[in-house]
C-alpha cells in the first residue's frame, strides 16, 4: 500500500522482459507523482522480473506467481491490492504519456458521478515507431448508445489506459480463463453501472505486436468465437425494462408492453437483429432457456402471442451456414494436402529414375 496514491495502475504482466523497463520510466517520468503501481507478473520465462526489480521506487509492487494463471486472474488480484480510489489498468509493453495520471485524476474530479475513465491511444509497432493508422473514442455518444453498439456490434471502447471507481472495479466479474474478450466483458459492465468519460488525448501509447491479444491468430479467433456467448451472458442482469428502452429506443418498441420478467427473451430477440452469427446463436439459446423457466411459456403466449412455431422460424440458419463453410473448406484442404503430397511423392520417383 502506497501512502496519498490518487491512483493505483494494476498491471498483468507476462514475458515483456525487452519492453517493460520502458514502461516504468513511462510510470516514472509522470508529472503527478500520486501513484501506485502493481505489478501482477504471471510467471514469466524471460527477463521481466530482472528488469522490474532493477528500478527502485516505494510506489512500484510486484507479485510474482509461481504458476501461470492468466490475464483475468491477474486483474481480479490488482484490484484486491489496490489502495487508491481509483484503479487505471495498463499493460507492460505500453508507455504512458507523462500527463496521463494529472489527467485522470482532473477528469474523475470534474465528472464526479462518473464511474470510468477512457483514453484515447496512439498506435505503435513493436519498435516503437507509430503507425500511420490511429483510432479516436466515440466521445460524443452516451453510455447507452455505447451500450447498444457493443450488444449489437463490435468492441467500442479501448482498455489500455482505462480508469475505473474501485467500488465499480471490485464489483466487475471475469471469468477465469478468459483473454480474448476481458476488456470488451469489463466495459459492458460498466457501461451498465453508470456514466462514462472518453478523453479525445492520446495518453496511451498501444504497441501492436505479435505478442497483443487484437493479433489476429487462429487461436485468437477460436477464443472470440467461445468467449463471445459468456460475454453476452452479462447482459441478463439487466432487470429493468425503463433501462433497457434508453440503450435500444428504437428496437424495444414491440416489446414495451412486455412485463420485466420477459427481460432475457427481449434480449434474446435484439440479438438475433446483430450482423454476428455467434450473437444470433446466443439469442436464440437465450429464449430457449427463457422459455424452459416456469410458467413462461405460457405467459409469453398471453402477453406477446409468442409460440413454439414462433421459435422454430427463428432459428439463426446464417451460423449453421457459416459452419458447413467451415468444414467444407477443411475438406477441400485435406484433399488439397493429399494431392500435393501425390505429386510431390511422383515427382521424386521421377526424379530418381531419371538419374539412375
Amino acid at each position: 500500500m502506497t501512502r496519498g496514491a490518487k491512483v493505483s495502475i494494476v498491471c498483468p504482466s507476462y514475458n515483456h522482459g525487452r519492453y517493460i523497463g520502458d514502461f516504468l520510466r513511462s510510470m516514472l517520468e509522470q508529472d503527478e507523482p500520486r501513484w501506485e503501481l502493481i505489478i501482477i507478473d504471471d510467471c514469466s520465462t524471460d527477463d521481466n522480473l530482472a528488469q522490474i526489480r532493477r528500478v527502485e521506487d516505494p510506489r512500484i509492487r510486484v507479485v510474482a506467481r509461481t504458476h501461470n494463471r492468466g490475464l483475468a486472474a491477474g486483474m481480479a488480484e490488482g484490484v484486491s491490492l489496490a489502495s487508491a480510489e481509483i484503479i487505471a489498468f495498463m499493460a507492460s509493453d505500453d508507455l504512458a504519456h507523462p500527463t496521463y495520471i494529472r489527467n485522470l485524476i482532473a477528469s474523475f474530479e470534474t465528472n464526479p458521478s462518473a464511474v470510468a475513465v477512457y483514453v484515447s491511444l496512439e498506435r505503435m509497432d513493436e519498435q516503437g515507431v507509430s503507425l500511420s493508422r490511429q483510432s479516436r473514442l466515440p466521445a460524443t455518444w452516451s453510455r447507452h448508445e455505447l451500450l447498444r453498439k457493443s450488444f449489437l456490434g463490435p468492441n467500442q471502447l479501448p482498455s489500455p489506459g482505462m480508469a475505473v471507481t474501485r467500488d465499480v472495479a471490485r464489483s466487475l466479474c471475469l471469468p477465469e480463463g478468459v483473454v480474448q474478450y476481458s476488456d470488451w466483458m469489463w466495459h459492458n459492465q460498466i457501461l451498465m453501472r453508470g456514466d462514462v468519460v472518453l478523453l479525445g488525448d492520446q495518453l496511451v501509447r498501444y504497441r501492436v505486436s505479435s505478442g497483443s491479444l487484437c493479433y489476429r491468430t487462429a487461436s485468437s479467433l477460436a477464443r472470440e468465437l467461445l468467449e463471445t456467448r459468456v460475454m453476452m451472458d452479462d447482459f441478463l442482469a439487466i432487470k429493468d425494462m425503463t433501462f433497457l428502452a434508453e440503450v435500444f429506443p428504437a428496437e424495444i418498441i414491440p416489446y414495451r408492453s412486455l412485463p420485466a420478467r420477459h427481460i432475457p427473451y427481449v434480449l434474446g430477440r435484439l440479438a438475433l437483429l446483430s450482423d454476428i452469427p455467434e450473437k444470433r446463436c446466443w439469442g436464440y439459446e437465450t429464449i430457449m432457456r427463457h422459455l424452459s423457466g416456469p410458467d413462461m411459456a405460457e405467459s409469453l403466449r398471453v402477453h406477446a402471442g409468442f409460440t413454439h412455431k414462433d421459435l422454430m422460424a427463428m432459428v439463426p440458419t446464417e451460423a449453421a451456414s457459416l459452419a458447413e463453410d467451415a468444414r467444407r473448406l477443411r475438406r477441400q484442404a485435406r484433399h488439397l494436402r493429399r494431392w500435393v503430397l501425390v505429386l510431390a511423392l511422383g515427382l521424386i520417383t521421377t526424379v530418381v529414375l531419371l538419374f539412375r
